[in-house]
Order: C-alpha cells, then structure tokens, then sequence
C-alpha cells in the first residue's frame, strides 16, 4: 500500500471539504423552495415575465391586509417573526422578488428598481381584496421600493410602513454609511462565486444570524444564506442599488397616504444622520410617525425575538388607523348614495 504524499492528502482533504459544501448547498437550494406553514402559496406571471411566488395567510374577511416586503438578501421568510405576532384577523401577503426562493426572473432586460417596483404592484392587485384596506410594509430595500410602489398605486395602498429603510440618498448623506458600503461592496462580489462551490457550510459558523438566536425561524433563514440562488438575487439587487445611491438617488414620490418609520436603535444610534432621511420619508406622506425600537439592529427588528414584537404592534397600530379610516371612507359613501 503506497504511503500518501503532503499533496495528495491535501488534494483530498479539499476534495471533501468542497463536497461537503456542495452537498450543504444543494440542500439549502431545496429547502428554500418550500411553502410557510399556514400560508397559501401563489404563482403570478408579472408583466416584467418574471415568475413570483407569494404567500397569503387569511384574515378576516374584508379586513385589512399587510403586504410585506424584505431587504436585500432576504426572501420572505424574513416576515415570518414578525406574522407570527400579528393580530390573527389581518390577511398577510408575504411576498418574495425575483430570484429569491421559487421567484424566478425571466426578464430580457437588464435589472433595475423599476421592474421590482412594478411587480409588486402586481403582487397588490392580485393578492389584495378590493373590499378592505391595504397596508405595506418594506424592510431595508424593500421599505424603498415599497414606497415607490405605494406612489404607482395611490388607489390599492392605504397606510405605509418602512422598517428602517434604504434611502436613495444615505451614501452621500453618510460618511460612515459610504465607507461601511465599500466592504458590503466587496462582500457581494466574492459572494455568489464562492457560494457556487459551497462556502455557505462556512457561513453558518459564523455569527451572521445570531440576531435570530432563539427564533423558530432561524434555520430557514440560514439556509436561506446559504443558497446561491439567494448571493445572485442579492448581487444584482446590490450592483444597482449601488450605484444609484452613489448617484443621489431620485428625489421621494409624494404620497396622499401616512407614512411612518420604524427605526433600529442602533441606526438610529450609530448613524444620527439617518434621522433627517427618516424625516424626509415621513413628510413624504400625510401624517405618520417615527417609532425606535428599543435595543434593536437593522437585522433583528424583524428577525429578533425580543425586537419583532415591538415592530408587530408598531406595524398594527398603522393597520388600525388605515382600518378605521377606511371604515369612515366607506360610510361616507354609503351616506352620499342614500
């Protein structure tokens, strides 16, 4: 039996290691094309031609509904804490763009915010009941693009929530936030290649998602980062968002609707300045509030056990004035028609 050479134990030692990493990435691939427990799962082929996939937990009937969209890098499972909590009578849409999970892009143009934008839209009239109100709520990314998406469709959208949200002018209003950019920047290049071969194995021995320690949904949310599919959504995501940041941005659409902010602690905290752009989001709308969650990261005020709550209720409170005015809207109505 021939001794083993230093290479040749190296070469199959790596052999394992990346074995072992595909095999954690081809299952974490499959584990994110599974439904939410007592959630329908719904298919719409959007105008863009992409195919999204999103989830609706019925509430009561004409009632309100809360449609949630996450931030970069995250699908709607990052929604999950957060539904967990809600008042039962509210009907959820948790909602995942293109390329996250089973929401697959089939777009022959090349991306931009615009077609995110307009497929959410979409998402809204065909998840949204005509006969109650609707409230949209975004996290990160997604709180921007919901506000634009509010601003294309002023008819269907009644309240608007963003959990601290990306705003088109934070690098160039923040020196601290441009220069953490560059390593995100750097992050996201390496980080669909390197998932490719079945680095996700590693990610899940680090501390990324220690924000969601104690949660039921942790294990989804690894896998989740795990997931090619999940580095390509978020690098294209990001490659745009990147730019048009370091661009300006565009100035904020004018909403006739509430727009409140429900901010981290540490943003807050960290980055002081991002109480001017939360500022410019609230005037933006018709009334609206900024509310800090006590403790909370930009991560665990959605994903955190002790922070969803408290977004929960923050979250509840718009549905109820969106409800109670929607209520008065209607009889006003009926009155007029008598």
């Amino acid at each position: 039996m021939s001794r083993m050479t230093f290479p040749k134990l190296t070469t199959a030692g790596l052999a394992a290691c990346l074995a072992a990493g595909l095999a954690h990435q081809g299952y974490a691939t499959l584990a994110t094309r599974s439904g939410h427990a007592g959630f329908e799962r719904h298919r719409l082929r959007c105008g863009s031609g992409n195919l999204i996939t999103y989830h609706v937990r019925r509430g009561a009937a004409g009632g309100p509904t809360l449609v949630c969209d996450a931030g970069l890098m995250n699908s709607s499972a990052a929604w999950l804490l957060v539904a967990d909590h809600l008042d039962p009578a509210i009907s959820v849409v948790l909602y995942d763009r293109a390329g996250y999970r089973t929401s697959l892009r089939r777009c022959p143009e090349d991306f931009s915010l615009g077609e995110s934008v307009n497929d959410l839209t979409e998402v809204i009239a065909d998840a949204v009941p005509a006969d109650g109100p609707c409230v949209l709520a975004g996290h990160s990314l997604g709180g921007y693009l919901a506000h634009r998406a509010a601003a294309a469709t002023p008819d269907r959208v009644h309240q608007l929530v963003l959990v601290d949200p990306t705003h088109p002018r934070e690098l160039l209003h923040s020196r601290r936030q441009r220069e953490g950019s560059r390593g995100v920047n750097l992050t996201m290049k390496l980080g669909p290649w390197s998932s490719v071969f079945g680095t996700g194995l590693l990610i899940d021995k680090k501390g990324l998602f220690s924000f969601a320690e104690g949660s039921p949904h942790l294990r989804t949310l690894r896998l989740e980062g795990s997931a090619p599919s999940t580095w390509r959504a978020g690098r294209r995501e990001w490659d745009y968002s990147y730019a048009f940041m370091l661009d300006g941005g565009r100035p904020l659409d004018r909403l006739r609707i509430p727009v409140s902010v429900v901010a981290a602690d540490s943003t807050m905290r960290d980055t002081p300045e991002h109480q001017d752009l939360y500022d410019e989001y609230v005037a933006s709308g018709r009334g609206g509030r900024i509310v800090t969650v006590p403790g909370s990261s930009h991560l665990s005020i959605t994903g955190g056990v002790e922070h969803a709550p408290l977004t929960t209720r923050a979250i509840e409170d718009a549905v109820a004035a969106a409800a109670a005015q929607y209520a008065g809207e209607h009889r006003q109505e009926q009155g007029a028609t008598a």
